[in-house]
Formats: structure tokens, sequence, C-alpha cells
């Protein structure tokens, strides 16, 4: 019986041992594969918080997605005072060496490593648990995606100041906070003043310190009292990213030659589809009719009197920089616009995927816009360097306002007389064409894989 009773408690306690080992294991890789799904959700997170410029090319991906997550990572707990550096290729968060802890009460952690695959961004993840000693590795790969347009939320918006004045009105057409404004300019101590008759939207700017001027009487968010005023001023908001313009899904089309010389006034012009050569400095009277696309070529100062109808979209090259004295597009008189969409597309002369580049009437980040006639309904939304408008100039945007240079010593955007522009902006649930945001990185379905830690 001894023996017998000595042979049963033997095997009980290596049955027992046998379990408890079992299950310190299996918790261990348990936390180890909590831990690097943590840690992917970490990166996912951050991917997607990323603006890599759509001009980057394929071999520069790694030092762009690299230094986007710097500005996110470094200096925080996560790093463990490393910083994040493209490696020949490779990205290591918070290291190659190192690990960034997960819950240190459980003590997990994980570690990641980023790699490029053709357009594709490979992101391998290690999770590990107390010791270390039992590691899970899961792998996604990402991919690109375009970013929202979070400024199109915005009836005006700028990179520089922002000047009303007289008895002009910005103003939301269905809805009033529709007439908000924006300014990203952080050197100037008053990036808004608004001295005109009323902005039915709220007023921001991305300087925590800036001070917002309204003048007396002045009506912002629907009220005029000073002290109700104060709740529709916003500072220090996140800064939106400004556009990337890209003309060219315009300028294929725009295939015919300007066809008057330099210095001769076109009188009644009818334009389809044209090109207009640098320097050629075209001036319209008694009215002109554009179809299509018009493709300003830089440098041109560009004058329109006796009021324009354009049926389509006017575009500029994005080379160089911002030309206020060079670059110029002047509307006087009555404007009259109707979008690209409302092109005939049985007509031969355009082609039918031009009629689907909607959302955008003026496209011309290095020039300087002048208005200062009525405008009618504009069909979608003005991208310039610089904007003025004066007089009498009245009109409704369907879409945004935005100036993309930020003048020091002067307003890029300035309204004054009784100038009057009603904003019907699409926010981000419409994109116009030709208008990029950036993009950012997002797992692409069916690519999750365990794989071995690295």
């Amino acid at each position: 019986y001894l023996v017998l009773f000595s042979t049963l408690a033997i095997g009980f306690y290596t049955a027992t041992t046998m379990s408890g080992q079992i299950a310190r294991n299996e918790k261990a890789f348990e936390l180890s594969e909590a831990a690097a799904d943590g840690g992917m959700q970490f990166m996912r997170y951050q991917l997607g918080q990323l603006t890599i410029a759509p001009t980057v090319p394929p071999s520069g991906l790694m030092d762009a997605v690299a230094q986007g997550l710097a500005q996110q990572l470094n200096g925080t707990a996560n790093m463990n005072g490393h910083t994040v550096q493209n490696t020949n290729g490779v990205i290591y968060i918070p290291s190659a060496t190192d690990w960034t802890t997960v819950d240190s009460s459980a003590g997990t952690k994980f570690r990641a490593m980023i790699t490029q695959s053709g357009q594709f961004i490979v992101v391998n993840v290690d999770g590990a648990g107390a010791g270390g000693n039992a590691m899970r590795g899961i792998q996604i790969q990402y991919q690109k995606a375009p970013k929202a347009g979070a400024i199109l939320d915005y009836g005006v918006a700028s990179r520089g100041t922002i000047a009303t004045a007289g008895a002009t009105y910005i103003q939301g057409l269905t809805d009033p906070t529709k007439g908000s404004v924006l300014s990203a300019d952080t050197t100037s101590s008053t990036p808004i003043a608004i001295n005109g008759k009323a902005v039915s939207g709220d007023l921001s700017t991305v300087n925590p310190t800036a001070n917002i001027a309204v003048g007396p009487g002045v009506s912002v968010g629907g009220t005029s009292d000073p002290t109700k005023i104060q709740q529709h001023i916003h500072t220090g908001v996140p800064a939106p990213t400004f556009p990337w313009i890209d003309t060219s899904v315009f300028t294929a089309y725009a295939t015919n030659l300007y066809p008057y010389a330099p210095g001769i006034v076109a009188s009644n012009a009818t334009l389809t589809d044209v090109y207009v050569p640098p320097n050629t400095n075209p001036k319209f009277t008694g009215g002109a009719t554009i179809n299509g696309v018009l493709w300003i070529q830089s440098p041109n100062v560009v004058t329109f009197k006796g009021g324009a109808t354009v049926n389509g979209v006017i575009v500029t090259d994005t080379t160089g920089s911002y030309d206020g004295v060079h670059n110029q597009i002047n509307f006087g008189g009555n404007v009259q616009s109707t979008p690209l969409s409302q092109l005939p597309s049985t007509n031969p002369a355009y082609d039918p995927n031009l009629v689907k580049l909607t959302g955008s009437f003026l496209l011309a980040p290095n020039y300087a816009v002048t208005m200062t006639g009525n405008f009618g309904t504009v069909g979608g939304s003005m991208v310039a360097g610089t904007v003025n408008m004066s007089g009498s100039a009245t009109g409704t945007v369907n879409g945004s306002v935005i100036t993309m240079y930020d003048a020091a010593g002067s307003n890029s955007v300035s309204l004054s007389g009784s100038s009057d522009i009603f904003i019907d902006s699409t926010g981000t649930s419409n994109y116009p064409s030709g208008m990029s945001f950036g993009n950012n990185y997002t797992p692409l379905p069916g690519t999750y894989l365990e794989v071995a830690p690295w």
C-alpha cells in the first residue's frame, strides 16, 4: 500500500505540475498575442494619422513615413528615448533592440518593424509577455488611402490673413455655419479682422495667441452681442491640411492654342478647351465665353471686362511660386458660371470623361485673383494665391474659397465695398477634382498573417 500510494502521489504531483506549466505557457502566449494585437492597433492608428504628400515618389516613401511618424512619436513615452529613423529601408518602433510597454502590470510589450513592398507598407509586430520568453508575431500590409479634406468644412480658408470691410457679407447659403472663416497664419497678431456687415459662421485661427478683431455692430454667428460673439471665436484650432493642386487632370483636355496674339484685345471671344501660352496677357472685353477648360500658363495677366461666361473650369500651371504681379486673373463685370457636369456629354466637342471632373471652378494657387463685379453662382470651389473682392462683387460659391499664399504685410483674403459672398460648401463629402489632401495608410483586407517573431 505504501508503494502504491507513493506512486499515485508522484503521478498526481507530476500531472499537477505539468498542468500548471501548460497553463503558464498558454497564459504567456495569450498575453504575447494580445500585446502583438495591441501593438498592431497602435501602428494602425499612427499610420492613419500620417499625411503623405501625393507628390512623394515610391523611392521616397519610407523617408516620408519616417518623417511623419517622427513628428507624431518622437519625445513620447512610447519611444523610450529613441527616435524614428529610416535605416536602409527599415523603420523600427521604438528601435531594433527595444520594446514599447503595453501593460506594465502584466509585463506585456511590443515592437514593430516597417518595410516597403512596392506600393504597400508591410508592418510586422512582435508581442511578448513578462520575461519575453514566449513571443507572437503578426503581419499586415497597408495600402495608400486619400485623406479627408477637413478644410472644405470652412467657407473661407486662408494660409494668410483675412479682412472684411464696408458692407460685406460672408453668408452660408443653406446653413449659416457654412459661412465659417479660418486663418492658418501664425505670425500676424490679428490674422482675422471683420469690419464688414456680417459673417454667418464662426471665426477660427490656428494661432492660439492671436487676436480676432470684430468691429462694432458686426454680426458673427448670427449675433451682434459682443459677449455672445466670443462663443463663435476659436483660437488654437488644429491646422488643417491645405490641398495639393494638380491641374494636369484638366490640362490634358486643353488642346487648342489661344487664337489671339499678345496685346490683342479679344471682344466677344468664345474659347473651347484652350491653353494660353506664357506672357500672352490676354484681355477680354464685351463678354467672353469659356467652354470646357481654360488653361493659363505662367506668367500671365488675364483680364475679363464686360463680363464672362465660364461653362467649365479655369486652371493654371502649378510650377514656381506665388507672384501677384506677373500672375493675375482679374474679373470685371458679371461672371456667369456652370460646372463641367452640365456640359452636354453628347457633344463631340467635349470628352465624356471631362464632364466627370466636378467640384472645381478656379484652380490658380500661384495667382492673385480679383473680382469687382457680380459672379452669379460658381459651380465649384475656388483656389487662388490671394483673393480680393471689391466694389459690388456678389455671388454664390458651390464649394469653398481657399487661398494658398500667406502674404506678409497684406491680406490673403480681402473683401471690401458691398461685396457679398454666399457659401454653399460641400464639406468632406465631396472632393473637388484637381485637389488632394495627402494620403495616409490603412490595412489591406485579407493580409493578416501570424508570422515568426523577427
